[in-house]
């Protein structure tokens, strides 16, 4: 590639048809800019300019160059004014990748803040639980609740922890009592959630003797959306244990009710993934400080 600031200083002096008020734009001697376009002519193995005392024109072969790299010179200025003028005021598309549930029961109310705060960025915003290959995809962020794969091409970035709420309808809390320790659960109908990508029943979690433990509880329905998990708990149905973010509006207008508070496990962390450069888009590195000032909703006795 030749030197671009060669093909600049040919152009300034194009344009000008003078090496002294070429010289004069770019702050150089007219010694230097006659030198890089002697430079640019070698690299080209092409002459491109006519000099004489007084005055300098374009070759043919200068003519067609000129013509050829003016747009592409131009967008570039314009492409590094515009980069240049983000660094105060990100701008551009902003693609989010967020796990369904949590984008549309909170990660959506975020939005009119951040874009509100940030006018001239454009959010594209994918809600999808499916691994996201960001490079490919061309995602700039993606948001994941919980334990994440490992990546050596990512980086990860913590926005906030939000724990997990085992609850269930008044209704069904008086027709089957309060479960008082784990080991109730047996004695109750519990809703299952079961994740698409691996097959699996998610196990529930507690702290019991001051250990985190895993246990497979039963019920009678089994649902592969964890939204409908919770209507389905708002409606009655059994306990179920499911994210505070989307337990929070349920529990403060008292749809449901928490229940095992003092065997809360540890908080789930919230993350958010980007790919792993030197320099990060002003537009990524906004969004995530505007995510990490966020609060997760707080619901005074109903946290762990």
């Amino acid at each position: 590639m030749k030197s671009l600031s060669n093909l600049t200083t040919f152009m300034y002096v194009a344009k000008c048809q003078s090496f002294v008020q070429a010289a004069n734009s770019l702050g150089l001697s007219p010694p230097a800019v006659s030198k890089a376009v002697a430079k640019l002519e070698d690299e080209l193995g092409v002459k491109l300019l006519h000099r004489t005392t007084r005055s300098v024109s374009l070759t043919p072969e200068g003519e067609r160059f000129y013509e050829g790299i003016k747009p592409l010179m131009e967008e570039m200025a314009a492409l590094t004014t515009e980069l240049t003028e983000s660094l105060s005021e990100p701008q551009g598309r902003l693609k989010i990748s967020m796990e369904g549930a949590f984008g549309r029961v909170w990660g959506t109310r975020l939005m009119p803040a951040f874009l509100k705060r940030y006018p001239r960025i454009s959010v594209e915003l994918s809600l999808d639980d499916r691994y996201v290959d960001l490079a490919a995809e061309r995602v700039d962020i993606a948001v994941r609740v919980g334990t994440l794969p490992d990546s050596a091409l990512l980086i990860a970035r913590r926005l906030f922890t939000d724990p997990l709420i085992t609850c269930a309808a008044p209704v069904y809390l008086h027709q089957a009592g309060d479960p008082t320790h784990p080991d109730n659960l047996a004695d109750h109908n519990c809703l299952n959630f079961r994740n698409r990508n691996t097959g699996r029943t998610m196990p529930w979690l507690f702290t019991v003797g001051g250990k985190v433990e895993r246990r497979v509880v039963s019920g009678n329905l089994t649902i592969d959306d964890d939204e409908a998990v919770c209507r389905s708990a708002i409606a009655g149905v059994g306990i179920s244990q499911m994210p505070g973010y989307m337990a929070a509006e349920a529990l403060e207008q008292g749809l449901l009710k928490e229940v095992l508070h003092d065997y809360c496990p540890p908080e789930v962390p919230i993350t958010a993934l980007y790919l792993e450069r030197r320099l990060v888009a002003p537009r990524v590195q906004a969004f995530i400080d505007f995510m990490v000032k966020q609060k997760m909703p707080r619901l005074g006795q109903h946290n762990c």
